[in-house]
């Protein structure tokens, strides 16, 4: 790929980032005004804001990784109106009952159309920006605008007054980066021993619900009584000494396949032959706990050796239920030892052990897996015998 083509991307990326991040800015700041909102991405407009069925506020997002003007031939600015036009025209919304929105990271320089409409404008500014849009749509050349020019000569001046009255521009806004600070302001009184870790956890669940609505409801609102109860329940995960604990399906884990059937955890399983659908449980609660695990590790939430100790602990948890059932049992021959082998992954399957304040069955699970993994504890009696020497060695 070309460095031109890498930069298209990153910019491509970094805006569709930027309009998701704006959202849940706005929405963190709505929610202290309008709780009982509704947020869109991309059904109105690129953000909106709603409530009893109609959009209040379109918001157009644009985001620049170099420095940028919004003169009165910017694409940006002419996009945007062409969406909000189109809208218009469409009797998707009405000139009285919306408010536009362009928030953008470039600057609208003094004198410039976009200037003039910036919030607290007077009509009078409007109308000298609506002579310099008019001036610009007659004489840029730029074959990007060419119909949103058009659509605007084509408006009366009455519409065209009408419209420029609801658009609000707000240039020189917080970059990407920038708009995650704020994100962390407004988490502080939730958070406030991290809230950098709770902007985090909180953008990570943002991004999956917007997903959601992106893919599988493209017309679907977001309450921003969602966001709010999930903003608290973040901040109470992370209050004080508590672990946070991700949605497993948020931990972008694979999927079973063949070849996790190399692996000694699996084998060990299979070897006692456990069915297919419990083997699957077990290889997604060792993929997730790990990635939980890990996750804690890189944001430093641990305490020294906490890990070590919790296994630990599960290692001897096994070893007693392990010693117990060998005496009471006592399986010889190949058909009692299987039963036996079972009887302890399945107990260790639904055990949930505490890691601090974390009671979760997937993560005792998938750590159980993982000691089974090293060898440090096994289901059939003779485990250590058949996997002698590590992978590679029996239980085929």
């Amino acid at each position: 790929m070309s460095s031109g083509s890498q930069h298209n991307a990153g910019g491509a990326m970094a805006g569709y980032l930027f309009q998701c991040r704006l959202a849940l800015l706005r929405g963190l700041q709505m929610a202290k005004k309008k709780p009982n909102g509704q947020i869109s991405i991309e059904k109105f407009d690129d953000v909106a804001f709603e409530s009893e069925d109609f959009s209040k506020c379109l918001m157009q997002a644009k985001h620049s990784i170099k420095p940028k003007s919004l003169d009165n031939a910017s694409v940006d600015l002419w996009k945007s109106l062409k969406v909000w036009m189109d809208q218009l025209a469409g009797g998707i919304i009405t000139f009285n009952s919306t408010k536009f929105v362009l928030i953008t990271t470039a600057t609208a320089s003094d004198g410039s159309a976009a200037s003039y409409l910036r919030a607290g404008s007077s009509s009078e500014d409007r109308e000298k920006s609506l002579a310099l849009l008019r001036e610009a749509a007659s004489t840029s050349e730029n074959k990007t605008t060419t119909v949103a020019r058009a659509d605007f000569l084509a408006l009366t001046d009455d519409q065209a007054r009408t419209l420029l009255s609801q658009v609000e521009i707000l240039d020189r806004h917080s970059n990407l980066a920038d708009v995650m600070t704020e994100i962390e302001g407004e988490l502080i009184l939730i958070a406030p021993s991290n809230p950098s870790l709770a902007a985090s956890y909180l953008e990570g669940w943002w991004m999956g619900v917007v997903g959601k609505c992106l893919v599988e409801e493209a017309s679907a609102s977001i309450p921003v009584q969602h966001l709010v109860i999930k903003a608290n329940e973040i901040g109470k995960t992370i209050g004080g000494d508590a672990l946070p604990v991700d949605d497993p399906n948020s931990l972008g884990v694979k999927n079973y396949s063949d070849e996790d059937e190399s692996q000694i955890f699996v084998r060990q399983m299979r070897v006692v032959n456990l069915p297919d659908r419990i083997v699957r449980r077990g290889v997604e609660d060792y993929y997730r706990a790990s990635a939980q695990r890990s996750k804690w590790a890189r944001e430093n939430l641990l305490l020294d050796e906490e890990l070590g100790k919790y296994d630990a602990q599960l290692e001897d948890r096994w070893g007693r239920k392990f010693d117990a059932e060998m005496a009471t049992v006592s399986p010889a021959a190949d058909n009692e030892k299987l039963e036996f082998g079972k009887s302890i992954c399945l107990w260790a399957t639904q055990q949930s052990v505490p890691l601090r304040n974390v009671v979760e069955t997937w993560i005792t699970s998938g750590s159980f897996h993982g000691l089974s993994d090293r060898l440090k504890i096994g289901w059939h009696p003779d485990y250590e015998t058949i996997f002698k020497g590590g992978p590679g060695n029996g239980g085929s």
